[in-house]
Formats: C-alpha cells, sequence, structure tokens
C-alpha cells in the first residue's frame, strides 16, 4: 500500500458512515473523501474528513457520472459504499466506474435482494432447511383474510424494509391482530412472524464467495429505545453454534461482503433462528474495531487483493455513546468509570472528534423545538376555533 491511499465514501449521508469513518480513521494512510445527497451531515464537520461534496439527489445514470468525475478529479482508489441503497447501486454498475478504481467485496444482484427483503429471505431459508422463524406474507388486508392463518401466537408484525427495529408490533392475541389489521387496511405488504421466546445475538461477517474470513458475535445487555431497536451496550463472545448457522447462510448465499446478521436464540427449541441480515455497515462496526475486528480496514484490503490476517477477537463489552449517556443518567458515578469509557464505548471517538455529534445533537434539538412549535401551533388553532 502507498503513503497515501484515496477513499471515497458515496454516501455520507448514511446512518453509519460516521461509524465507518471512526474505523478508517485508524489507518493514516487512508484520505477520505465523502459524497452526500445532504448539505450538512455529521461526517462534513468531521476532522477525518479531507474532502466533503455535495449533490442533490439524482437519476441513476447521472449519480454515475457524478462518482466517476469526483474518481478521476481526485485519484481515488478505493470506493467503500455503507449504507443498502448505494450498495446496490455499486453492485449494479461496477463494470461502468473508471477501470483505475477499486470497489469493496460486493454480493450478487440477486442475492442482495433476497438479502435485504424480509419475505425473499424466509422464502430462501426454508429453501435451504436453515433455522428461522415460521413466517407468513400478504400483500393486502383482503389476502390476510383469505388465506389461513398458520402462524402460533405470539407474533411480530414487521414491515418488509424498515430498519433499526422501526415498525415492529407484537400481538400475543390473533383477535388483536385482526382487530390492528383491519384498522389498517391501508397497509400493504406486510410481513408476520412468529415471535421467539429466548434472547437476541448478532454475527458481523466479511466474506469472499462464500467463505466467512473474518467475524465478530456480539450479545446485547443494554435496550435501545424499544425492544426491537439496536442495543446499546453488549458483550463481544464466542459462540462456535451462532457461528456455524451464520457460515452455512454465507455459503448458500455466495456472499461477498460485510454483513451483520441478527439471530434469536429459541429456548424451546434449543437453536439459534436466523431473523434478518443487514447487507451492510452497522452501527455497533466500532465495538468490532475495539474488539480487534477492523471491518472497513479489511474491506478495503481486500478491495485492493491484498490478503487479510485470520484473527480472533477479543472478548470485551462495549457500550454506544447513547448507552454512555443512558448510564450516566441512571448512576451518575458511571461518569467517573475512565478507562472504560475509554477503551470500550465511544466516547473515545467523540473526545477524538467531538464535531460531528455537535452537530447531530444540535440537528435534534431543531427538530425537538419545530415539533413543539407545531404541537403549540395546532392547540392555538384548537383553541381559536373553539
Amino acid at each position: 500500500m502507498s503513503s497515501e491511499l484515496n477513499v471515497l465514501i458515496p454516501d455520507g449521508n448514511s446512518t453509519w458512515a460516521l461509524s465507518v469513518m471512526n474505523c478508517l480513521s485508524q489507518n493514516s494512510e487512508y484520505k477520505l473523501f465523502v459524497l452526500s445527497n445532504k448539505k450538512r451531515t455529521g461526517t462534513k464537520y468531521s476532522k477525518h474528513t479531507a474532502y466533503y461534496k455535495y449533490y442533490k439527489s439524482t437519476s441513476e445514470g447521472h449519480w454515475l457520472e457524478i462518482v466517476s468525475k469526483e474518481v478521476i478529479a481526485n485519484h481515488i482508489s478505493v470506493i467503500i459504499p455503507i449504507a443498502e441503497d448505494e450498495i446496490r447501486f455499486f453492485i449494479n454498475n461496477l463494470h461502468r466506474l473508471p477501470s483505475t478504481v477499486k470497489v469493496i467485496p460486493l454480493p450478487k444482484i440477486n442475492d442482495f435482494e433476497t438479502a435485504i427483503d424480509k419475505h425473499k429471505l424466509s422464502v430462501f431459508l426454508n429453501q435451504h432447511n436453515l433455522p428461522h422463524p415460521k413466517s407468513q406474507y400478504f400483500d393486502s388486508l383482503e389476502s390476510y383474510v383469505n388465506n389461513e392463518f398458520t402462524l402460533n401466537v405470539p407474533v411480530l408484525v414487521k414491515p418488509l424494509h424498515e430498519k433499526g427495529g422501526d415498525g415492529i408490533i407484537k400481538f400475543n392475541m390473533k383477535a388483536k391482530l385482526d382487530k390492528y389489521l383491519e384498522k389498517h387496511s391501508e397497509i400493504k405488504d406486510f410481513f408476520i412472524q412468529e415471535y421467539i421466546q429466548g434472547y437476541d445475538i448478532d454475527c458481523s461477517v466479511l466474506c469472499k464467495d462464500g467463505n466467512v474470513l473474518t467475524h465478530t458475535v456480539q450479545k446485547g445487555n443494554l435496550l435501545g429505545h424499544n425492544a426491537y431497536a439496536p442495543q446499546l451496550g453488549f458483550e463481544f463472545l464466542k459462540n462456535e453454534a451462532v457461528l456455524s448457522v451464520v457460515k452455512q447462510l454465507m455459503q448458500q448465499l455466495n456472499w461477498s461482503g460485510v454483513a451483520h446478521i441478527d439471530l434469536r436464540y429459541d429456548t424451546n427449541t434449543n437453536d439459534y433462528k436466523i431473523i434478518e441480515i443487514n447487507s451492510r455497515f452497522w452501527g455497533s462496526v466500532e465495538g468490532s474495531k475495539f474488539a480487534g475486528i477492523n471491518f472497513p480496514d479489511l474491506a478495503i484490503q481486500l478491495a485492493l487483493n491484498e490478503s487479510i490476517e485470520t484473527k480472533q477477537f477479543d472478548e470485551i463489552h462495549y457500550m454506544r455513546l447513547k448507552g454512555v449517556l443512558k448510564s450516566i443518567i441512571r448512576k451518575p458515578s458511571f461518569i467517573l468509570k475512565k478507562d472504560y469509557l475509554l477503551n470500550n464505548s465511544e466516547a473515545k471517538s467523540f473526545l477524538r472528534d467531538p464535531m460531528p455529534t455537535c452537530f447531530k445533537f444540535i440537528e435534534w434539538l431543531a427538530r425537538q423545538f419545530n415539533f413543539i412549535l407545531l404541537f403549540l401551533g395546532q392547540e392555538l388553532t384548537f383553541y381559536t376555533i373553539c
């Protein structure tokens, strides 16, 4: 590798871009170039960003022209797409990019589309006899009413394409599920899955042609804003049973690139069931770096056809920055755990580069303020009418 390598992040506006950049900042040879469809994002204000350019969302053809122009003008060596929309774009357009640039390993488009769609994934898992919860898909209320319901309650109703546990609702009784769907008859494409008694556990991987090259396994221990949201704290632990299931899954998909697989331990059947695949980088990717596996850096090495070191991850506890704040609010003395905060949490990244988080906090305050203004405006209108 040369003394300086220009790396392009084409979706600097994505939720996980800053976490990936914090991982890449560990390698002083990388110079990070960021494109975004938002004028201002946390990544714009990062000290790790050497170049930031805003472009309006546009057609696929025009976006290809923009990316190609930036690659040539800035002598980009490697492109590292972060989120699923941009990953899909580069899967479809790899052959149309300038020949001088590499892209991190990516799956084939059919495998990618299977992985990101809960219904397609469920069909795939069933075909390949891989452990997963029973589920049913309905494209309308009429479809739900006219087809036999074969699942056992409790069940989860899940949006097909939402992220971060958004929109998931649990029903303990079919009568309540019926009532909910009748009330929301406008809903299209809903996916219903049996609820598994047990606990969540995740596996992050980097693969090449169906082979898992490196991985981490993590189990949550600090809930997010709801029961289905990403955990704010977790422990990295060895689990050969989880790894075995994930290896079978990645092999059947012939997967290349990164993925974060959500699983759940089933206390009734004493096995691990595949829940879904996040076919992108993930929020706890920095935690994996702290545990010794820097996925973004390793993905770039693979893109450059370099061999990557096979190593075991460390079994550590790790906490997201929101988890740190939540813990301090619960127990103020937590702030005195200096060694833990610097070595086992995102606090270290925040202290090294505080501006992006400060910007995101200001953005959050603005949204709350706008919500209050909207609420007060509605209240004022109500009392005026009365």
